[in-house]
């Protein structure tokens, strides 16, 4: 155990924790479902099929009751410990991507799984895309992975693409968010999977079932801020979020939830007898501050207070590096989309980073980020038709057509009668039966 001490025995402890209660970074936990129980019996044959992998590097591994790895992603180590254990997807589970009968079937019939334990470090991304690879490469048609940190089912088809993928999947896949409501209107909202990357959990207390998903929005957009930064802003400072009008940003903040339930009558949903087995450690509740003042006297509010503004499309804050992510991988699957223009029934919106107004530029963020509908694709360029008004570029209005090289796309949408597919779904086009080759 020597060998793994110092990648897999010393857990990290987050900034926000050494304020607050002392906790441990909880391990990335998740258990792949095979396709058959053979396949994950012998792992003397499992650490061996890492020695020819060209994705990760076998460092060293050691085998007592369960399979330790050292591997290699890049530049970077890391500890993991592998055994086997019975499965059943638990009730709370989210189902993350789509899956067809015979699949839950096959997964069904399977009781025994893999189970592959981590260790994040500093950074989160590349960490979660590593245990993903691993995954793969010892399953490679695994039927489905249980992201037990998130308590999310993720098909296994997604997983492949995932791993063979240059581009890091999108932050969102790091945590779930649910929704748990009783007889009343009251909905409680909280996180789960942000602990194995050393942040708390967020929550929102005392939503409503006709306000939680927009709600909900403001949890993901923290998230993945947090994510970003590896860090979370310290308790009462301010994160901005979003901008709910043109003119009224949205500034949210986080709060222990021990000090947030206070702000409460005693028997709110998730009061302090609902986290005796759960939800009681590494926690903050967000609010936000309405007006300059109140966030200079930190006097926060929950985040109802914007209610009336947030199903009015508000444009919530997406980070440069996310931006890039996304281009990135749109670009890289661009083929998919390409291959789907002039088909039956299909439309394909594109997002086109434009160049905002001078007036409007500021802090290096110098574009608008919209949506065209593609109308013409050809060998270097395509032509669009504008969908929307763009908010920071005044002489462009809606009904536009423009054309631009594949290299401004930032985004792009197939709409099939079946559904939508993104660039982070494109397996769905197999299922539909879609003849891409």
């Amino acid at each position: 155990m020597a060998l793994f001490g110092n990648l897999f025995g010393s857990r990290k402890e987050s900034k926000a924790a050494k304020e607050k209660e002392t906790w441990e970074k909880e391990l990335s936990f998740m258990v792949a479902i095979p396709k058959n129980e053979e396949d994950i019996a012998d792992f003397e044959h499992l650490a061996e099929q890492l020695k020819s992998s060209s994705v990760l590097t076998l460092k060293d591994s050691k085998i007592n009751d369960m399979l330790w790895l050292k591997i290699g992603s890049g530049e970077y180590e890391y500890g993991v410990r592998i055994d086997t254990m019975e499965v059943e997807i638990p009730e709370m589970f989210r189902i993350q991507h789509f899956f067809r009968d015979i699949d839950i079937e096959a997964i069904q019939q399977q009781k025994k799984g893999l189970v592959v334990e981590m260790l994040f470090d500093e950074h989160i991304l590349d960490s979660y895309h590593t245990q993903l690879k691993l995954i793969h490469e010892l399953l490679p048609d695994c039927l489905a992975v249980l992201d037990g940190s998130s308590e999310k089912v993720l098909s296994g088809k997604w997983v492949a693409l995932a791993a063979k993928s240059n581009v890091p999947p999108s932050p969102r896949y790091i945590f779930t968010v649910q929704a748990v409501s009783g007889d009343s209107e009251e909905v409680w909202l909280h996180s789960h999977g942000m602990n194995r990357c050393g942040l708390p959990e967020l929550e929102i207390l005392n939503s409503t079932k006709d306000t939680y998903n927009d709600h909900y929005n403001i949890i993901e957009t923290m998230a993945k801020r947090m994510l970003e930064k590896g860090e979370p802003p310290q308790e009462k400072e301010p994160m901005y979020l979003a901008m709910v009008t043109n003119e009224i940003p949205l500034m949210a903040t986080v709060v222990h939830w021990k000090e947030a339930l206070k702000k409460y009558p005693s028997g709110v949903l998730c009061g302090a007898g609902d986290r005796k087995e759960g939800h009681n450690q590494n926690t903050d509740v967000i609010f936000c501050y309405p007006t300059p003042e109140s966030m200079e006297k930190k006097q926060y509010y929950e985040v109802s207070v914007f209610d009336e503004y947030l199903n009015e499309n508000p444009i919530y804050m997406l980070t440069n590096q996310e931006t890039d992510r996304m281009r990135r991988l749109a670009a890289e699957r661009l083929n998919y989309m390409l291959k789907m223009f002039g088909r039956e029934k299909i439309t394909i919106l594109v997002k086109v980073g434009l160049e905002v107004d001078e007036e409007f530029k500021e802090d290096g963020n110098s574009f608008e980020h919209i949506w065209f509908e593609l109308k013409e694709k050809h060998q270097d360029t395509f032509t669009a038709e504008l969908t929307q008004e763009p908010y920071y570029v005044k002489d462009l209005h809606e009904g536009a057509v423009m054309t631009f090289p594949y290299g401004q796309i930032t985004d792009w949408i197939i709409f099939t009668p079946e559904g939508r597919v993104t660039p982070d779904d494109v397996y769905l086009l197999a299922y539909d039966g879609w003849n891409l080759e």
